[in-house]
């Protein structure tokens, strides 16, 4: 074969491959036995043909080459040669899309219910609620394209109710009833939940009552769990009549009323913070009537009522407690004379008979005999009087067979009158009664001394701490920052602190500059924006408020016009006006390095952040 020849051989073979933009090809390839031609379709799909191979070149000749088949070698015991086909054909890598393609196929393996229960589970534990309501509304419906069950919905839902995630709460309970899920009592309790823990409690209110009224027409009746929900959310939303109704049909429907029951009750009371304390009360009372033993938290949740809610209008307390005297009166037979129940024990220890203390806890209700006008109880250490002062308080305790907690003993801290002696008596009781005191304890001990401005007393306090062998917190050094009136103070604070191996954040800064800004100190607050500069603390809306008003007050300041100043007070003013001028571009670069948070984070951002695409994706082991 001369050299001539195999040049035309090649160069017609190279002419005869295959043809790229075709949709298909096809061409008859192999004889049967009988020795006759017959034909075979082979299609190349042009997904695949794309995917797994790179096409080469088309010939630049016209003519057309479908109907090309292969010339038969010279032996005839072959069937054909494919070589000149195969040829054509050059396997190539994968490309990136190809790769993530098989990789998405290879992540999208569907999960069995339990294995998808299980992530959100680790997500709720984690507490990444974003994440947990991804996995049902991306990973299954969007990318496994999987039916969710009821029992994924009754995960997301509790959750969201826990959390008071209202809006989506029952975005998810109209996709249940979409998809024609059962709607079990574990949902509306969980839907309650949500309002009751919502921080917009009007937008609950008008949800818990159209959830309310969708289940009375569709006849559901509720059982005790759900009764308590509802108690809850419409009291903590603020419509306590609605609240009290649902406990009527409670009694109407057979239902025992529990400690629970009345622990709801008073949560609602606290939402009145005009006449709670007089609601609370007859809930007590209530309470001693049908012999329900309250619990150390229903004590703690009439402390709180004490401290938040006020007594209302004095004439109509005054006729809704006659009766419970009167009554009282009647079964005790040593019952001091009283006629009149207007007033109440003006000196707690002004008297050292129990008789002539107030007490409105117990079995025999009793208001005492040195008056003070009920009109005159607005205020938190008058209305524990009411219920006979913290040692009558602690004495009823005990006759119902009920032990405090340091919870009580906190709450209690916050009702005895802001005198050392006072104070020292309740941490006596506290000693005295064995229960176990924490770092809160002291650290509002701290914040109350501090608050009326008793600084060394409050500093004083951490020898208490050291005494029972605790430890300060980060909220320790927050209620000391409240006694930092100079900057002296404040710098030994944060080394303190840092000692300590306490980081500072928002929250202290903002004390320290409230009272740097109290005091007019430029040196003071600008201390406060170089260690948040310095510590890399980024400022929040109530940090940045009171620097506002500490410029509104500078700038009035000088704009107070004297009509006949000294030279000495222009000079001051003048001086004045240098610093502050200087502390004005301080600020100015200072907002610009830190880039301070000037918008209040909406409380459900937390839970509508999304997940980027590779993590959604991404296989998780389980």
């Amino acid at each position: 074969m001369n050299l001539s020849y195999r040049v035309v051989r090649g160069f017609a073979r190279w002419n005869l491959q295959r043809i790229s933009e075709m949709m298909t090809i096809q061409h008859r390839v192999m004889l049967d036995p009988s020795g006759n031609l017959f034909t075979q379709t082979v299609e190349f799909n042009l997904h695949e043909q794309k995917r797994f191979y790179k096409p080469v070149k088309a010939s630049t000749r016209s003519e057309d080459t479908r109907g090309y088949v292969p010339a038969l070698g010279s032996d005839p015991d072959k069937f054909g040669d494919l070589h000149g086909l195969t040829e054509t054909f050059e396997h190539v890598p994968e490309d990136q899309d190809d790769l993530q393609f098989q990789e998405q196929d290879m992540v999208a393996d569907k999960l069995r219910t339990k294995e998808y229960a299980d992530l959100i589970k680790k997500f709720i534990k984690e507490r990444k609620l974003a994440e947990a309501i991804d996995v049902l509304e991306t990973r299954m419906l969007k990318v496994d394209n999987v039916k969710p069950e009821y029992y994924l919905y009754n995960l997301l839902i509790g959750e969201c109710g826990r959390v008071g995630y209202t809006k989506k709460a029952f975005h998810l309970y109209n996709q249940m009833k979409k998809r024609s899920l059962h709607v079990s009592a574990a949902i509306y309790t969980a839907l309650f939940n949500s309002c009751a823990n919502s921080p917009f409690p009007q937008e609950a209110l008008k949800q818990a009552a159209h959830l309310y009224e969708l289940m009375q027409e569709k006849g559901y009746q509720p059982n005790k769990i759900n009764y308590h929900a509802m108690i809850k959310a419409f009291g903590r939303c603020g419509d306590l009549s609605t609240a009290f109704s649902l406990v009527d049909k409670m009694v109407d429907q057979g239902l025992s009323l529990t400690d629970d029951t009345f622990n709801f009750l008073l949560q609602a009371c606290i939402a009145d913070k005009e006449a709670g304390f007089r609601h609370a009360l007859m809930v007590w009372r209530k309470l001693i009537s049908r012999h329900v033993k309250p619990t150390s938290y229903s004590f703690n949740l009439l402390l709180r009522c004490t401290k938040e809610c006020g007594l209302g209008d004095p004439d109509v307390a005054r006729d809704l407690l006659q009766p419970f005297v009167v009554e009282s009166r009647l079964k005790r037979e040593y019952a001091p004379v009283t006629t009149s129940i207007g007033s109440v024990v003006a000196d707690e220890e002004s008297s050292s008979l129990v008789e002539t203390r107030p007490n409105l806890l117990g079995h025999y209700p009793c208001l005492g005999s040195n008056l003070l006008p009920l009109a005159e109880v607005n205020t938190p250490e008058n209305r524990l009087l009411l219920l006979g002062g913290p040692s009558g308080f602690l004495q009823a305790m005990k006759e119902m067979w009920v032990d405090p907690d340091i919870k009580t003993f906190t709450q209690l801290l916050h009702l005895v009158p802001p005198t050392l002696a006072a104070e020292k008596s309740l941490v006596e009781a506290l000693s005295r009664s064995g229960v176990d005191v924490d770092i809160d304890f002291f650290n509002m001990l701290i914040k109350k001394r501090s608050m009326r401005g008793d600084y060394k007393n409050g500093r004083q306090v951490l020898q208490l701490i050291r005494e029972a062998k605790l430890y300060p917190d980060i909220v320790t050094f927050g209620v000391l920052a409240l006694g930092c009136r100079t900057k002296e103070e404040a710098r030994a604070l944060l080394r303190d602190m840092k000692e300590a191996s306490f980081r500072v954040n928002d929250v202290i800064l903002g004390t320290l500059l409230r009272q740097a800004t109290y005091h007019s100190h430029f040196g003071y607050v600008l201390l406060i924006l170089e260690t948040a500069r310095r510590e890399e603390v980024t400022p929040g809306p109530q940090f940045m408020e009171h620097l506002r008003k500490f410029e509104e007050r500078a700038w009035e300041k000088l704009k107070q016009d004297d009509k006949h100043p000294s030279a000495e007070e222009v000079e001051k003013k003048d001086t004045f006006r240098k610093i502050f001028r200087m502390y004005r571009l301080r600020c100015k670069q200072w907002e610009e390095q830190v880039k301070p948070r000037t918008k209040v984070e909406h409380p459900w951002e937390q839970f509508g952040a999304k997940r980027d695409r590779k993590q959604q994706k991404q296989a998780v082991d389980l």
